[in-house]
């Protein structure tokens, strides 16, 4: 029988911590969000996103995409959309799609954690993976802590495994990031970040395995670092309910998923823009 993966006992407890949570009123009083009564329990955030990036994590195609964007938050819990969170407008700590849950939070320090669905990868994405084995679609599960370290700078991390055991391994990203409040309406945001992968994500991801179906050389990816990425945030409040979200990025892959044969273009570019109401904040 194959022994669960250190990382998804450590991330499992953490999101199994978060459901328990929800059961002690007691404790869950002693927050800041519950003692500030002017915050609202309920919100949520409905829009949609235009975005543009790379076809996968290496490929030199582009595609262009219309999604919705949609956040429902109640008190320490949220459920969203990959890009819905943002309208939220949190702005300490990283803020995760899918299922997820406050553990801890303060004036500096955030704490969570959260559920979603990888969607994985297959030959229909790409011309050159046409052969390869596809990367399952499967369920990760992610605990992600954020510090501020003035008004302005703050510093994140997250630990994502994938708990359903279809070779998703585990990714730790780091990032670091300034929030300049240009005006009561607007904000921009700049941030930088690195992500590590895994022996098993790094080889189901950027891996070739030998006597395939591929013509690309076989190739064996080894854990460490996968990629460093910077990027802009824009968000503008057209009014009390309205908001205007624009992004834009560039990541380059590193080690041996820039060695890979899959990856065609190690530098992708991608922007998106969206808009959302928002309530009731």
């Amino acid at each position: 029988m194959r022994r669960p993966a250190p990382f998804a006992s450590l991330v499992l407890t953490a999101t199994a911590l978060a459901c328990v949570c929800s059961w002690q009123p007691a404790h869950a009083a002693d927050s800041p969000a519950a003692q500030d009564p002017s915050k609202p329990l309920f919100n949520y955030a409905l829009g949609f996103i235009v975005g543009s990036g790379p076809d996968y994590e290496g490929g030199a195609g582009h595609k262009t995409s219309l999604r919705p964007a949609w956040a429902i938050e109640h008190g320490r819990f949220r459920l969203s959309t990959s890009r819905g969170s943002a309208f939220m407008a949190h702005g300490l700590g990283p803020i995760e799609s899918g299922a997820s849950a406050t553990l801890a939070e303060g004036d500096r320090f955030h704490l969570s954690a959260s559920l979603r669905i990888d969607n994985g990868r297959d030959g229909s994405d790409a011309q050159i993976l046409e052969g390869l084995p596809p990367v399952r679609s499967t369920l990760r599960a992610k605990l992600s802590a954020g510090y501020a370290l003035t008004q302005r700078w703050s510093v994140g991390a997250g630990l994502s495994q994938d708990i359903l055991g279809r070779d998703g391994g585990a990714q730790l990203s780091t990032s670091v990031g300034y929030t300049w409040p240009v005006t009561d309406q607007t904000k921009v945001t700049f941030g930088a970040g690195a992500t590590f992968g895994d022996r098993t994500y790094m080889r189901s991801h950027f891996g070739v395995p030998a006597g395939g179906a591929t013509a690309l050389p076989a190739f064996d990816a080894g854990a460490g670092l996968s990629s460093v990425d910077a990027g802009v945030e824009v968000m503008t409040a057209i009014n009390r309910r309205w908001a205007v979200l624009g992004t834009a990025r560039v990541s380059q892959l590193k080690g041996d998923a820039r060695r890979s044969p899959i990856t065609v273009e190690p530098t992708g570019y991608s922007i998106s823009v969206g808009l959302a109401y928002r309530c009731c904040r």
